[in-house]
């Protein structure tokens, strides 16, 4: 039997694949235990669903009296579909059987009858769904669920909400927005978790003051996982796998993707298939030029959509100048006047091209980078 590779990227990890974290996983599960509601900010692909899924599984080991339900919007596209998703996993996960999830919609509706639609595996998944007139009456009463349920069950919730900044697609949704906080901020038995994958629009739902979600809950941004920490998890799983690499090759794993916590994963996965016993320089250097091949087509369209200052900008930060607006920069880059600058970057940004991360500007995505400074630059 052939050994299973130690890297897994793509999707949550959880477990003995869940690397460091360790002061994110003890502030977060306070968080939950102490009915603190939380937002978690960082770019996409740094681990944010790991994270959560790790320390929900931790907490309910630790205190069966929490319930934890995980909600993704990232296919909800109105309100509607957000309260039927809300209260479906909602009762998933403080009922345990397909008798308690019957009882339970019939308990914790006073004014609605939902209707229950079953999946294929009839124990394990159902869906709610509400009538328009249903919501439109009676929206309070499906976003207080949670509370009720909580109080009747003497349990505590925590909800956690990735890809939360869909709502900024619905219709109406500052309304909606101011909606959900009129609500959620009156719960005394549940917390919420709220996260997503864009980074500059988590922040403007939660740090701008004229947003209904601003300072809902303690603000956490993640950071990337540190060199040594990766250097000694990547050392570690080819040696449990019988097989070697040396500190510095696995540094320059790490390095190579910027420690990028998915292509750090991805990039030893390659180095591992092509390793029979040791790794040496080649088979790294091999699989870093495969990670940016990979993703060339993606990158090509990426660097097309680009407008001319744009590229130039880039230029400029691969070949690493800082001061943008300085003279010599905008002659030499032809980013035309001062003003541009931040125009330019902001359009970047917007679309997840670049990012600051105080007091640096950096390419959201490594392997882009990569890519840029082979074909572009």
């Amino acid at each position: 039997m052939k050994t299973k590779s130690p890297f897994e990227f793509g999707f949550t990890v959880t477990g003995k694949e869940f690397t460091n974290r360790t002061v994110e996983k003890e502030n977060l599960q306070a968080n939950f235990e102490n009915k603190i509601s939380t937002i978690l900010i960082s770019p996409r692909r740094w681990g944010k669903s790991s994270l959560i899924e790790e320390v929900a599984i931790n907490t309910v080991k630790k205190n069966k009296t929490i319930k934890i339900a995980i909600l993704d919007l990232f296919a909800a596209k109105s309100e509607e579909e957000f309260y039927n998703l809300y209260a479906s996993e909602i009762i998933k996960a403080t009922s345990s059987k397909l008798e308690e999830w019957l009882v339970s919609t019939k308990d914790f509706f006073r004014n609605i009858i939902p209707s229950i639609s079953l999946g294929s595996d009839p124990i394990n998944d159902f869906e709610i769904n509400f009538t328009v007139k249903d919501i439109s009456t009676n929206s309070q009463e499906i976003l207080n669920l949670p509370e009720r349920i909580a109080k009747k069950k003497n349990i505590q919730i925590v909800v956690c909400i990735d890809e939360f900044q869909n709502l900024s697609n619905f219709d109406d949704s500052v309304d909606f927005q101011r909606k959900l906080r009129s609500v959620w901020q009156k719960h005394k038995n549940v917390c919420y978790c709220l996260y997503g994958s864009k980074r500059h629009m988590m922040i403007d739902f939660f740090q701008n003051q004229s947003m209904p979600f601003y300072r809902f809950g303690q603000t956490m941004f993640l950071e990337k996982i540190s060199l040594e920490h990766w250097k000694k998890f990547i050392i570690k799983s080819f040696k449990n796998t019988d097989k070697v690499i040396s500190a510095k090759l696995a540094s320059s794993i790490a390095e190579n993707v910027k420690l990028h916590s998915y292509y750090v994963q991805q990039l030893s996965h390659l180095v591992w298939i092509r390793t029979n016993n040791e790794v040496n320089e080649e088979i790294v250097d091999q699989a870093t030029n495969d990670i940016v091949s990979q993703n060339a087509i993606f990158y090509q369209k990426v660097y097309e959509e680009l407008s001319y200052t744009q590229v130039n900008f880039l230029k400029a930060l691969a070949n690493g100048e800082k001061k943008f607006s300085s003279k010599r920069v905008l002659v030499d880059y032809k980013l035309g006047v001062p003003s541009n600058v931040s125009k330019i970057k902001e359009a970047l940004e917007l679309k997840e091209v670049i990012d600051t991360f105080q007091p640096d500007i950096e390419f959201l995505d490594p392997v882009f980078e990569l890519w840029f400074n082979k074909n572009i630059l």
